[in-house]
């Protein structure tokens, strides 16, 4: 895919990747009413998630180590987020401006959703809202299409997290190579 074909210039990198991962449509104009309660366990996840992208970046063993602890805790406490373990596995072709997925049911142009992936190795749980831009056949069996979205505006946080994510990716992917002499 192209960086046209999303509608964006090139801004990113891009990495095909498999990521667990779920959409629901929803209605960008719609107001999501939460209790005070649930706001705040989703505003301290927000920052303890860039902290633990920080810590990433310092020492892969410390941020990956955080990410899990973080995970146990979300179990434990059966929050909001409990359900991430549910994320199917889907191959994606992701950047920080945007991304592809497989999805065995179509999107349509201008449809808004909300993507919550889990990223590995730093165990990082994310939701962004997107615009669908495209959707074309699957080019294999196991999917059906393949969704093409931009992220929303006003996501700067959680777009730093996936470019932090795109680039761990992008030096595993060069370092594996390496080691096979490629």
């Amino acid at each position: 895919m192209t960086d046209h074909e999303i509608g964006t210039d090139r801004e990113f990198f891009r990495i095909d990747d498999e990521l667990r991962l779920r959409w629901e449509k929803i209605d960008p104009d719609a107001v999501r009413s939460q209790t005070d309660r649930e706001q705040e366990l989703k505003d301290l996840n927000l920052d303890l998630h860039n902290l633990i992208s920080t810590a990433y970046g310092d020492s892969a063993v410390v941020g990956e180590a955080l990410g899990l602890l973080n995970r146990k805790i979300e179990l434990l406490t059966d929050s909001d987020d409990g359900p991430q373990l549910n994320l199917g596995a889907v191959p994606v072709n992701l950047s920080g401006s945007g991304l592809a997925f497989a999805s065995n049911e179509p999107l349509h142009p201008d449809e808004h959703i909300e993507i919550t992936m889990l990223m590995l190795p730093a165990n990082t749980v994310v939701r962004i809202q997107a615009q669908v831009i495209r959707t074309a056949a699957y080019p294999d069996s196991d999917w059906t299409y393949w969704v093409r979205a931009k992220y929303g505006p006003q996501q700067e946080i959680v777009t730093e997290q996936i470019v932090q994510h795109v680039n761990l990716r992008q030096m595993q992917i060069l370092a594996a190579r390496h080691d096979k002499g490629v």
